[in-house]
């Protein structure tokens, strides 16, 4: 029975460049591929905590500006639906990580089951990385739209939080995301906002699990 990091291993060729973005699968990865020094890999990656937790598992991360090509970026997500469009709002670097994406040749999201499904569910909200000026124009916005939007808070410390490039984070919510592609195409294209959590058309493979618990690759030919 295959786990989600071993069958991602095999999308692995030795001697190219991969990306390893945020969540509990890709540290899975990250384990598995520290016992696979042979491949002589190049590893770069849009988190922090991976690249710390890659440091500390003896892994070497490079920035991505060194490397000339990504061939496949691995990475989490909150939700995917059956286009493999996904919601990726939690972490709040979904700019960076739509930075490595762009650079994959292939861009495969490592989730379990329920965060799989038909549609996107209104239960995961659409993150919006905006410069900190902009914020109340954008809730405003958020407003006129029928949107609920929130300001986003740090839970560790008594201040909102922020970007590595010390930006504002808003979450909105709507009752489905039934028209999540009008939607976000509104809010991106309002000055201030620079990027939101929704990945449409990046996504080429999501591997999961199975209802008997075997790792499974769900790709848009399927």
């Amino acid at each position: 029975m295959a786990t989600i990091a071993e069958l991602a291993l095999t999308k692995i060729y030795p001697q190219t460049t991969v990306s390893l973005g945020g969540g509990s699968n890709v540290y899975k990865l990250a384990q598995v591929l520290k016992q696979h020094p042979e491949l002589k890999l190049t590893l770069v990656s849009p988190s922090e905590y991976t690249r710390i937790a890659c440091q500390e598992l003896g892994l070497a991360v490079r920035p991505l500006n060194a490397t000339e090509h990504v061939a496949v970026a691995f990475d989490g997500c909150d939700a995917v639906d059956q286009s493999l469009n996904a919601l990726k709002s939690n972490g709040g670097i979904h700019t960076d990580e739509k930075i490595y994406a762009q650079a994959a040749d292939q861009y495969i999201l490592l989730a379990t089951p329920e965060k799989v499904g038909l549609t996107l569910p209104n239960t995961v909200q659409l993150c919006l990385e905006i410069i900190p000026a902009a914020v109340p124009q954008v809730l405003d916005r958020c407003r006129q739209l029928g949107l609920q939007a929130v300001h986003r808070r740090d839970e560790a410390v008594a201040a909102f939080a922020r970007t590595p490039r010390g930006n504002s984070l808003v979450d909105v919510y709507a009752s489905d995301w039934q028209a999540i592609d009008t939607i976000n195409m509104q809010l991106v294209n309002f000055n201030g906002v620079i990027s939101s959590s929704y990945f449409k058309d990046v996504v080429t493979a999501v591997i999961t699990l199975d209802q008997q618990g075997n790792a499974v690759e769900i790709t848009k030919e399927a």
